[in-house]
């Protein structure tokens, strides 16, 4: 058995081909039920009549039987009644109906083939009632002319009517709720992509959907002070730390610097070096936390990111060929989109940066930027050692790096001492962008994909 479908569109077909199959059974069985219903009745009738007229079990007079028929044909409209009396082989003695065709023993249905005159659609009676003559007796199943076609226009606009009123309703009801559930979809949507102030719009009649509106945004109310919550946490845990930091890196560098500390200035330029490392990683965390707010997208502005990735690649091409590597511009399609260019040109100096620190001398690093019918990608593409796949979910977490002894940069995914929120920093922006980042395999190497929708 299949199961019955769970979209909005599915049940509100469903519905729909029920509700007409039930309809037009309705209306079927009570238009054939109310015709069986007349042909009983009418049967009934004629049964009675020839029985009256000659009863059973008796053998009437010829020449009485036929006076009191044509006296019963002066009497009765031969619309309303038809008398028909014969002999063994058909041929009619008296009545006021004249045929066409031989009628069998018992019941039969007339109609306008048989050409009776004031006579539609009828039934007729036949049966032998001794003498070598034969009794039939008519009777019209329409009270007037074309009853029974003018009883199915009516069958038709009827029910006809109530499947547009239903079909009607079904449509309003189906784009009121579908209308309430994509103010849903839309305010989660906007709230995945960072924009924690959206609510699900109140139409404020106090209904159901009013009060589950009021109870999804209070849902959210609570989810943002929670969420503002930790992130004021990591805020102020990084700005306070980052002064005190500041201090003691600034005395470390003095003292690197003063002859007093001949004896381990190597060791104080480490310490130098690890409080740089720790300055860094609060502000990317500050950054990333600037970033996922969403309050940048009202500076959106409208340029080509094929023309910023073009100086982008120009400006590291120096560094890279210090290390002995090369940086190419691969493709460069016209790409024209909405977005925050300091945050995207953040965006490819990290990608590139990414790509210099951690693949050995000798490497070829390509960028490309193509065009597609809804998006724009952007390609940086290495053939250097690559990250396996298994840690490719892991780098993209906040501080998740990959170790890599022996190798140029140490660890892959990490700015300045590899604290590994690179990866995580270029996922926000491409996030705050609408857009998607993934890393594959270049076969050998790492390919970085950001697709942004234009």
């Amino acid at each position: 058995m299949r199961p019955l479908p769970r979209s909005l569109r599915g049940l509100t077909v469903v519905f729909l081909a029920l509700f007409l199959t039930v309809t037009a059974l309705a209306g079927f069985g009570t238009f054939f039920a109310t015709a069986s219903m007349v042909r009983v009745l009418v049967d009934e009738r004629i049964e009675s009549e020839s029985e009256t007229l000659v009863p059973r079990g008796t053998t009437p007079n010829r020449a009485e039987l036929s006076q009191h028929i044509m006296e019963m044909a002066r009497q009765r409209d031969t619309g309303d009644l038809g008398v028909l009396l014969s002999d063994a082989h058909g041929n009619p003695i008296v009545g006021n109906v004249r045929l066409n065709r031989e009628l069998p023993l018992g019941y039969s249905t007339l109609g306008r083939q048989d050409r009776i005159a004031g006579l539609s659609a009828g039934r007729v009676l036949v049966r032998e009632i001794g003498g070598g003559m034969r009794l039939a007796i008519f009777a019209e199943t329409e009270p007037v002319d074309n009853y029974f076609a003018a009883r199915r226009r009516i069958y038709f606009a009827g029910f006809g009517a109530i499947v547009l009123v239903v079909l009607w309703g079904l449509l309003a009801f189906r784009r009121l709720v579908g209308k309430r559930i994509d103010a849903v979809r839309h305010t989660a949507e906007s709230i995945i992509e960072g924009d924690l102030a959206q609510r699900v719009p109140m139409p404020g009649d106090g209904g159901e959907f009013d009060q589950q509106a009021g109870a999804f945004n209070r849902m959210l109310d609570r989810i943002g002070q929670l969420m503002g919550e930790i992130r004021n946490v990591s805020n102020d845990i990084s700005h306070e730390m980052r002064t005190p930091l500041a201090r003691l890196r600034n005395e470390l560098a003095l003292l690197e610097q003063s002859a007093a500390a001949e004896p381990v200035r190597e060791r104080v330029a480490t310490a130098r070096m690890q409080a740089d490392e720790l300055l860094g990683m609060f502000a990317a965390m500050l950054r990333i936390a600037e970033i996922e707010d969403g309050s940048r997208r009202a500076g959106f502005r409208r340029f080509d990111l094929a023309e910023l990735a073009t100086e982008i690649v120009e400006m590291v091409q120096p560094v890279a060929q210090e290390r002995g590597q090369r940086v190419l511009m691969e493709r460069a399609d016209e790409a024209k989109l909405v977005g925050d260019r300091q945050l995207l040109s953040q965006l490819l100096v990290n990608m590139l940066e990414n790509a210099v620190r951690h693949t050995p001398s000798g490497t070829r690093i390509r960028v490309s930027i193509a065009r597609e019918a809804q998006a724009v990608v952007l390609v940086v593409t290495d053939d250097g050692p690559g990250i396996p796949a298994s840690q490719r979910e892991h780098v993209m977490r906040r501080f998740g790096r990959v170790e890599r002894s022996g190798q140029n940069g140490g660890h892959y995914g990490g700015q300045g001492g590899g604290h590994g929120l690179g990866l995580p920093l270029m996922e926000a922006i491409v996030r705050l962008h609408r857009g998607t980042l993934a890393l594959e395999d270049a076969g050998p190497g790492l390919r970085i994909v950001a697709r942004l929708p234009v």
